[in-house]
């Protein structure tokens, strides 16, 4: 079903840029303002003017953070810094990483891919995205007519067949490895290698394994309904439309890994929580009771252990929380069955009780706490978080009342909730590592 083509990419002239690491960035969305202006600092030609340039006084319809990076993209293949490849190809992107003590590779290739409505079944999203982020989006790609980044996606390999092959060519098994373009280390510790294979054999290996595969996007959301966005408005545009849906904006280039690539990893995302009227422990606990078994770990238990007993039987839906106020206790809460949420979580939110993160803003946060699921993305009452120490001081520092901690969510469960058509809380997933910006983009010229 996932329709693919290889690309001309356009990459970063090694003649020019002597160190990648100084030009490529995360994705524009996890970038804070500092970081922003550190990428500026690194690099007279970092990714970053591109994908997140700086509002200037002054600016007007006409000279503006969109229209500057039009003019860098511009100027910087003129003076050749980027390159576009002669040859259409696919391009294979390996991540090495160490997680929890552990070594991974997440390994996925490049590619243009056919856009799909998602009512199609052929492409499916498991976010809601918003107004504000896709306007950004729309105004960069009409500046600069460009992809600058990938969309993230998954795809079902039940027999490792595409993995294999990735594999082989990227490691060199019976004799089909090519050297990586670009090999360096980021600022995480993640080590990025990039293969551009123009081999048409491998490529139309890759694309015939592919047809009758969907994908589920990881990361991107906002990336791909801009890209449909632009496709329609060119279409509305041409003066003879092009039937046959094979122009430029019709695809969008996108990450493809296998779901049961090992390095396909997802961290949790955990919650700070303020505002909370009338608080009280002990009421709060009560309410929870109804569904949760509540177990008291204490206030002298360390993270490590706490974080373990979080872990354990992660599948019987388990969450943890921190209180503050007095007591700055750790508790760990444990549903005790799904058809107790049966009457709770109704119509579009019947498929959070199947995950954590649904559990949690369905039921703890819009009927205990009052946090109205429907307006949590509006909401000044949460806080996303990645680390646990920092929750925990954030609670002690009376910053937040509540602190809660979540296993991660699983891949298949994104999978599952995605055919359902049903879209997950905001921040169910956190896909590690990110995907830097700036190993190869795309000019929406090129099929």
């Amino acid at each position: 079903m996932a329709a693919i083509l290889p690309f001309k990419g356009i990459r970063y002239n090694p003649e020019k840029i002597k160190d990648i690491s100084k030009v490529v960035t995360p994705p524009y969305d996890i970038i804070s303002e500092e970081e922003r202006e550190s990428y500026y600092q690194l690099h007279p030609n970092n990714i970053i003017r591109l994908i997140l340039g700086k509002d200037l006084p002054g600016d007007d319809q006409s000279n503006n953070k969109y229209t500057r990076a039009a003019e860098f993209f511009d100027t910087w293949r003129k003076e050749e810094i980027l390159m576009q490849d002669t040859e259409p190809a696919l391009y294979v992107y390996a991540q090495e990483f160490t997680l929890s003590g552990k070594k991974y590779v997440r390994r996925g290739f490049i590619s243009l891919v056919k856009l799909e409505d998602f009512k199609t079944g052929e492409i499916y999203p498991h976010e809601h995205t918003l107004a504000k982020p896709k306007e950004d989006r729309m105004n960069l790609m009409k500046s600069c007519n460009a992809n600058f980044s990938q969309v993230f996606a998954f795809f079902e390999d039940e027999e490792s067949k595409i993995s294999n092959l990735l594999q082989k060519v990227s490691e060199g098994n019976s004799g089909t490895s090519i050297t990586p373009e670009i090999d360096f280390t980021d600022g995480s510790g993640v080590k990025n290698l990039l293969w551009v294979i123009k081999d048409n054999n491998i490529i139309e290996d890759i694309s015939s394994l592919m047809k009758n595969r969907a994908l589920f996007i990881a990361d991107g959301h906002h990336r791909y309904e801009t890209a449909l966005f632009y496709r329609d408005l060119i279409r509305s545009n041409e003066e003879s439309p092009n039937s046959n849906g094979n122009t430029p904006s019709d695809y969008v280039m996108m990450m493809c890994v296998s779901m049961e690539d090992p390095g396909l990893q997802i961290l949790p995302t955990h919650r700070l929580v303020r505002n909370i009227k009338d608080f009280n422990p002990e009421k709060i606990k009560k309410s929870l009771n109804e569904v949760f078994d509540i177990s008291d770990i204490g206030n002298d238990c360390s993270i490590e252990i706490f974080m373990q007993k979080l872990s354990e039987n992660a599948h019987k839906h388990k969450l943890a929380m921190y209180t503050g106020e007095g007591e700055k206790k750790f508790y760990m809460l444990t549903l005790r069955n799904e058809k107790l949420l049966d009457q709770i979580l109704t119509d579009e939110y019947t498929e959070w009780k199947t995950i954590d993160t649904g559990i949690l803003h369905g039921f703890v946060f819009d009927r205990v706490l009052g946090i109205q699921a429907k307006n949590i993305s509006k909401s000044e009452s949460i806080k996303y978080i990645q680390g646990v120490r920092e929750a925990i001081a954030s609670v002690n520092e009376r910053k937040y009342q509540l602190a809660f901690f979540l296993n991660p969510t699983r891949i298949g469960q994104v999978r599952d909730i995605a055919i359902k058509r049903h879209k997950m809380p905001p921040k169910a997933t956190y896909f590690y590592p990110k995907l830097m910006t700036g190993m190869v983009v795309r000019h929406i010229s090129d099929t």
